[in-house]
């Protein structure tokens, strides 16, 4: 047996022999990807296309079928030849999307990340993981380009919703929990995304320009990476698109190597964002040529291209020609390996697990339900107004009240279903070929070539008229190869149980209770529509409206999603105008936003008697809102990002720089209504009310040492809620300016009626680290105030510390302050 096939050996040596059997050709196939994406045969295709091996496999929702057996067995064949028709037998390593659960039709789906950062439960991101992995791997995948480490701090930005919200700590915790569970022990591989500070663009443009500090980007933006590098053991790392401080990310070496591994200590895999190597090239001009690109990409240290070769395939001729050494290329490839072995690729590269009993359990379904319930934000309830009792008529209205599409991601396997060649805009003919024809050539070249087209750098004309030809008919084609025809069969087809809002109330309160009218859809007016929401509210004691947009690649009316950025950040036009009629009626109104995006609403929240954010709560998130209403399940929810009033705000957030002495000035527009946010990031209500007392804490700590903090926390209401506790820091004085408030810790409390417990928080001095004015990281001396709170602007309790002693450089932080909870 060759030595790299004997699982008993060490894996470096495992490497090292299997590196030293392979050709250049055979080398370079693993540093780029491949796509099962619109081959006549994607068996032949590969046969014919990659005899020499392939790094990773592209194997999304828009690969498959829906016919489940048939999909897996297409990957089960593709996975057969790198195992057994190649010289080398090394298997392809395939990926799928994860922060709304695998993105195969017919697995669970999870309410999306925004969702999970609401629940303030990090137990239940490592939890959903654990589903994805188990899911993924029964159908024979083994990576997921998930989570997200990005901050959200700008709700004009379409992909906010796909991040665990706006604070370092927080994004740290729930996705570290995520990787934790996703990956397991080595089973499936994680790339935490996007390094790094791809949600701080200007202007909320996906994948821009951003600006930031050394400072900031190690101190915020890089932290929660490196919580997953140190605590979480992610394996892979995904670059962000755009450009940081003039440099494009997927070929820099300053942030993919001096920064990324040698700052931060990173040692796994680097895969490209798809098509973010050859945007270096095309889109920012950093490199004159495909090849260039590669060499730079490759140098910075982007190990593999996804989603194709459409640059790396060049790397063979630079290492020939001299313009590369072969160092880079082994560099790479002992990574990729490394990887796989670690993965158990080499001694299980097949389906481990059966994936129709695991999409089967109910138990993920629950799951599912309970981080939609936990995740509702109640952030306004005036007298008490919810939970609702069942001696009402109410009036349902909103485009979302008989709607369950709008509950899903857009990188759900539902918010998914109508992706193919590429994701455009379907209701402009012109921009759907210049964004279908560039990503193509770019991205595509293997199923061109299956077709027979073959080029360089450029299609001919004649190339181009066919590849055109072949675009639009595909469009009108699109679900030809699909078992199903539209994302409302899909839904229908693979969750037959997702209810709308108004199928659930209607179960609750009855048909007969319930006077539905849409009003309007959520950009776009309906003939009529006002007159009938007016006629259902004049007859009902309480509106419900359910409200808010959609988040989709694709779909004509989406507001949000990946390429889908907004510059308004309210209700689109037509339901403001329903709204505004609705107010008039003086009706009692509910209104819950179903959004990704932390929305401004501020004419909604004045009239409106209760407000919840659902964010997109999947599959059970209508049962979920019934829950809520109906007072079956206590709201709990904390806001994970400020609320905005006004566009012209942003960025607002908790964790500010202070450029005024009362600590709770925001700014000084002449409007004084937008010195203050919405809602303040942290809150949320419940249908029952807590009482924090005797705080206590060590006065005096060492910059090597620990604070230890206590306080008791009892249920004062009527009912059994649970509460969020939040644990803020304030650096009086420092070297350089600190935030106002700095999230060191959180805890999620259940009490019963007149219970109370108490809390115990351990805070290590390295978590306060800092960069200095030389750019040390150092723990500081000084005074401190602790705060703990409600919400970020609820303080309930604080006091004053003292950090003794000399300043202290710290080669790497503490990401995570300790809590225990005592009855």
């Amino acid at each position: 047996m060759m030595l790299y096939k004997d699982d008993s050996k060490n894996v470096l040596d495992r490497v090292e022999d299997l590196l030293q059997r392979m050709t250049l050709k055979e080398k370079i196939a693993q540093l780029f990807g491949m796509v099962n994406l619109g081959q006549v045969d994607p068996i032949q295709n590969v046969k014919e296309n990659f005899k020499d091996g392939v790094g990773t496999l592209s194997f999304l929702n828009s690969s498959q079928t829906g016919d489940t057996k048939k999909d897996m067995e297409t990957l089960y064949q593709i996975q057969k030849f790198f195992v057994e028709g190649t010289r080398l037998g090394i298997p392809v390593l395939a990926h799928n999307e994860g922060i709304a659960g695998a993105q195969i039709p017919g697995a669970t789906t999870f309410p999306q990340s925004m969702n999970i950062a609401s629940t303030w439960e990090p137990e239940l991101a490592r939890k959903m993981g654990e589903v994805v992995k188990k899911q993924l791997m029964a159908f024979g995948l083994r990576a997921v380009h998930s989570p997200l480490f990005d901050l959200g701090r700008d709700p004009r930005w379409g992909r906010i919703g796909e991040t665990y919200g706006e604070d370092p700590y927080l994004v740290a915790q729930m996705g570290t929990a995520y990787v934790k569970g996703v990956q397991g022990n080595h089973e499936v591989m994680a790339a935490a995304k996007h390094f790094v500070g791809y949600g701080n663009t200007e202007g909320g443009r996906n994948g821009g320009e951003q600006q930031i500090s050394d400072r900031k980007l190690y101190d915020t933006y890089c932290f929660p990476f490196e919580a997953a590098i140190h605590e979480g053991n992610v394996m892979g790392i995904m670059n962000s698109y755009g450009i940081l401080n003039e440099q494009a990310v997927s070929t820099s070496k300053w942030l993919l190597t001096d920064v990324l591994r040698e700052k931060l200590g990173f040692s796994g895999l680097v895969v490209a964002d798809y098509g973010s190597i050859s945007h270096a090239n095309a889109r920012y001009r950093v490199a004159e040529s495909q090849k260039e690109t590669a060499i730079m990409a490759l140098k910075a240290g982007m190990d593999v291209e996804q989603p194709n070769n459409t640059c790396y395939r060049f790397l063979e001729e630079a290492v020939e020609s001299g313009e590369i050494e072969m160092k880079y290329i082994d560099q790479s490839v002992r990574r990729v390996l490394e990887t796989k072995f670690k993965l158990g690729l080499f001694e299980n590269p097949y389906r481990i697990g059966d994936f129709n009993v695991e999409t089967g359990k109910k138990e993920y379904q629950n799951l599912s339900q309970e981080i939609a319930e936990k995740s509702v934000v109640m952030v306004k309830n005036d007298n008490n107004i919810l939970p609702l009792t069942k001696k009402l008529k109410i009036a349902l209205i909103g485009p979302s009240a008989h709607n369950s599409l709008n509950f899903f991601g857009g990188y759900s396997s539902v918010g998914t279903a109508d992706t193919s060649n590429s994701d455009f805009d379907r209701s402009q003919d012109d921009n759907f070929i210049k964004i279908a024809y560039d990503t193509v050539i770019s991205e595509h070249r293997d199923m061109l070539k299956s077709r027979g087209i073959v080029f360089d750098q450029q299609p001919s004309p004649e190339q181009k008229e066919a590849i055109i030809a072949m675009l639009k008919e595909n469009r009108s084609n699109s679900s030809s190869n699909k078992e199903y025809k539209s994302p409302e069969e899909f839904l229908k087809k693979y969750y037959p149980s997702c209810n709308t809002v108004k199928e659930v109330l209607e179960q609750e309160f009855g048909q007969e209770n319930i006077l539905y009218a849409e009003g309007c859809h959520i950009g776009k007016h309906i003939k009529g529509g006002i007159d009938e929401v007016k006629n259902v509210v004049q007859q009902a004691d309480i509106v419900i409206a359910v409200l808010g947009g959609k988040e989709s690649m694709r779909a004509s009316d989406a507001t949000a999603g990946e390429n889908k950025d907004n510059a308004n950040i309210n209700l689109e036009k037509p339901q403001l105008e329903m709204m505004d009629e609705v107010f008039q009626l003086n009706k009692p109104v509910i209104s819950i936003i179903v959004d990704g995006r932390p929305l401004a609403i501020p004419s909604i929240s004045k009239n409106s008697k209760a407000v919840l954010y659902s964010w997109l709560p999947a599959q059970n998130g209508a049962q979920a809102l019934s829950n809520i209403i109906t007072g079956k399940r206590n709201p709990s929810g904390k806001l994970p990002a400020t609320i905005v009033k006004d566009k012209g705000q942003i960025p607002m957030y908790h964790s500010r720089l202070p450029f005024f002495v009362d600590i709770n000035e925001w700014s000084e527009y002449i409007d004084h209504e937008m010195n203050t946010p919405l809602y303040s990031f942290g809150h949320g209500l419940s249908y029952t009310t807590f009482e924090y007392s005797n705080l206590d804490l060590n006065k005096e700590v060492p910059t090597d040492g620990a604070l230890e903090v206590s306080f008791k926390i009892k249920n004062t209401g009527q009912q059994q809620g649970d509460e969020v506790v939040q644990l803020y820091i304030r650096d009086c004085f420092s070297d350089i300016v600190r935030p106002v408030k700095q999230l060191v810790g959180f805890a999620k409390v259940s009490l019963d009626v007149n219970e109370e417990k108490e809390v115990n928080f351990t805070l290590d001095m390295r978590q306060l680290a800092f960069h200095n004015k030389d750019m040390k990281q150092v723990v500081e001396p000084g005074k401190m105030v602790l705060y703990v709170g409600a919400s970020s602007e609820d303080i309930r309790l604080h006091d004053t510390f003292d950090i003794l002693g000399e300043e202290m450089i710290v080669p790497r932080k503490v990401f995570s302050s300790k809590v225990t909870i005592k009855e």
